[in-house]
């Protein structure tokens, strides 16, 4: 019997590939999406702790409701949104998400460029990474309308040239970033168009 997890994200779309992926891996995963779109979802996430903390923990009750234990965070924006080591313990299910990662990674560079969806998610990245290496310079953007073009499922190409990231990627490198972070859980969408350019 496969394991079952639960997948949160800020939207529909992405909570869908955070499912796709889950399954690709052998878990039987469910879908719950915190808003209806990325738009909707950037106002959840700058409105105010108490209001986050309960819509959370209404998704994370209904998922105990469902049966399933652990929850992936599929989600940058979310998580940086979110305080969610404090709902695990409140809710006792095991919650993980991309600063899990991140965590492992910190001391591998001395300048990264990051791409996220907004700016709530590029400063917890940048804490995330400073917290362990006091030595790392970040440079950062935030781009929802990037994450748009993908909820749109316009052709990766297409997403590449509108938006300029080819230019962009060399503008990170010729600023001294070693790595470009793809800091958004929508960004796996253009990661084989943008290795080719």
């Amino acid at each position: 019997m496969k394991e079952k997890v639960a997948c949160i994200a800020g939207t529909p779309v992405d909570t869908e590939m955070g499912v796709d992926l889950l399954k690709g891996n052998g878990f039987d995963a469910f879908a719950y999406p915190s808003s209806k779109n990325p738009v909707e979802e950037m106002h959840f996430q700058v409105s105010s702790d108490d209001e986050k903390h309960k819509k959370v923990l209404d998704i994370l009750n209904k998922i105990k409701n469902d049966g399933i234990e652990k929850v992936l965070v599929y989600c940058n924006s979310l998580a940086s949104a979110v305080d969610f080591e404090k709902l695990s313990v409140e809710t006792g299910l095991k919650i993980i998400t991309p600063f899990d990662v991140y965590v492992k990674d910190a001391l591998n560079y001395k300048c990264l460029g990051v791409i996220a969806a907004n700016a709530v998610a590029t400063k917890k990245i940048e804490e995330v990474y400073l917290k362990i290496n006091h030595n790392i310079s970040i440079i950062s953007l935030g781009m929802l309308p990037l994450v748009i073009s993908i909820e749109e499922k316009l052709d990766p190409g297409e997403i590449i040239k509108k938006h300029d990231l080819q230019k962009l990627c060399d503008w990170f490198l010729n600023n001294g970033a070693e790595k470009i972070l793809l800091g958004c859980t929508h960004f796996p969408y253009i990661y084989e168009a943008l290795k080719k350019v």
